[in-house]
């Protein structure tokens, strides 16, 4: 196994400018989509710390694009529904149930 690549501050620079017009050009932002576009792997932005602003601005806008989209009838709603789950949306029911119990012991005997 090799040392990993290297990459010039002038390359990471250009490539955060992209991905930024990328987010604000695209309806529905996609980093796999962007980093086949570059000839990368998804990975290479979560390894480097110089695209963290850019992830959380693409995964929000994703969720509100996909959210919006959907509720409009303009995406299929059960990709739209996947795809939020992948991103930590979830449709379980959370209950919380609070109070108590009151028994009474009733003599049998009438006594």
């Amino acid at each position: 196994m090799g040392r990993p690549r290297k990459y010039s501050k002038k390359f990471l620079t250009n490539l955060a400018k992209e991905f930024e017009k990328y987010i604000e050009e695209t309806d529905i932002p996609i980093i796999a989509e962007f980093a086949y576009q570059c000839g990368l792997y998804s990975q290479f932005f979560y390894d480097h710390e110089e695209f963290s602003d850019l992830l959380k601005r693409l995964t929000t806008k994703k969720k509100a694009q996909l959210e919006k989209l959907a509720l409009e009838g303009k995406v299929n709603v059960t990709m739209a529904i996947f795809s939020l789950k992948q991103l930590g949306w979830t449709d379980k029911k959370n209950v919380d149930i609070e109070g108590s119990l009151l028994f009474k012991v009733v003599d049998r005997d009438g006594d």
